[in-house]
């Protein structure tokens, strides 16, 4: 397995969301404890940038409509939703 470098230690604040690109495809990088995460930057439901979100323990939230998914797994621990509309998210964060 090849590896890239996209960022130092140092780079990546304790609870922060750092913006990153490696081989073209764009990631998001934070640190949650001692583990490091790697996702997709683009939430799979309507494609928002996830680094403009927030951490919840190791999952990020999507700003607009408050989806949560787990960092370590990528899967859905909360469905989006907009002011009073439950929505379905389309998928997992890769």
């Amino acid at each position: 397995m090849d590896y890239i470098r996209v960022a130092s230690v140092a780079d990546v604040g304790m609870g922060q969301i750092l913006p990153v690109k490696a081989a073209g495809v764009k990631l998001l990088l934070t640190q949650v404890g001692a583990t490091f995460y790697a996702a997709a930057r683009k939430c799979p439901h309507l494609g928002f940038n996830l680094c403009r979100g927030s951490l919840e323990g190791a999952a990020v939230v999507c700003s607009p409509h408050k989806a949560k998914f787990d960092l370590a797994t990528g899967e859905i621990e909360r469905d989006p939703k907009l002011l009073f509309i439950n929505m379905k998210a389309k998928g997992a964060v890769t």
